[in-house]
């Protein structure tokens, strides 16, 4: 690593003033080295879930297409799909790249919450057999985490509620459980609104 960003001086760019080429390459490929060793572990953490999702799921298609006669060849794109996931996820310089940048790609915002609650289940799981000692103090760490983020949630919509109209006000008074879903909705509608503004544009 020292070797790559050794002899950088990215202040200085050259007579034509762009900065050197070789200089650009150094600092892409440090960068590079840097996310591929923390996609090295995050990506086999993730994608052990996802093979053992692919696993169950082409099973039990196995079955039902044995039992009702039906083609397998449906079952090998999910299976070709995760296994590359681990591989794709690693940056190459050599790779074309893909069209468009990160930013100007759609959010998924429930794929990703569907992915990590599927990740944390398998992960729960795999540690309640292995170590239930460990397994109840991961537990409780997630109970004390999850009523803190409850108490925030309630504090932050009670916050909310008392610079609503007063007509809206009435339902918020009702409990803790109203204001949230206030809350939420007006959350909501305002990232609706920012994302169809950023679409418009």
């Amino acid at each position: 690593m020292n070797e790559l960003l050794g002899g950088l001086d990215l202040d200085e760019p050259d007579d034509t003033g762009a900065r050197p080429k070789n200089q650009t390459n150094r600092v892409e490929q440090a960068i590079l080295v840097m996310a591929n060793a923390v996609w090295a572990v995050i990506g086999l953490f993730l994608w052990i879930p996802q093979i053992v999702r692919v696993v169950i799921t082409s099973a039990f298609r196995l079955v039902h297409a044995a039992l009702t006669r039906q083609s397998t060849d449906g079952i090998r794109g999910p299976i070709r799909q995760v296994s590359h996931f681990y591989v794709d996820g690693f940056l190459s310089p050599g790779r074309p790249r893909a069209p468009g940048g990160y930013g100007s790609r759609e959010l998924q915002l429930g794929r990703f919450l569907t992915e990590a609650l599927w990740v944390a289940v398998v992960w729960l799981a795999a540690l309640r057999l292995v170590s239930p000692q460990a397994f109840t103090t991961a537990w409780q760490g997630l109970t004390r985490l999850a009523s803190w983020l409850w108490g925030w949630s309630v504090a932050a919509a009670q916050t909310i509620a008392e610079h609503l109209p007063g007509s809206i006000q009435f339902f918020a008074n009702l409990g803790s459980g109203p204001s949230i879903a206030i809350a939420v909705v007006l959350i909501v509608f305002l990232a609706a609104g920012f994302i169809l503004g950023r679409r418009s544009r």
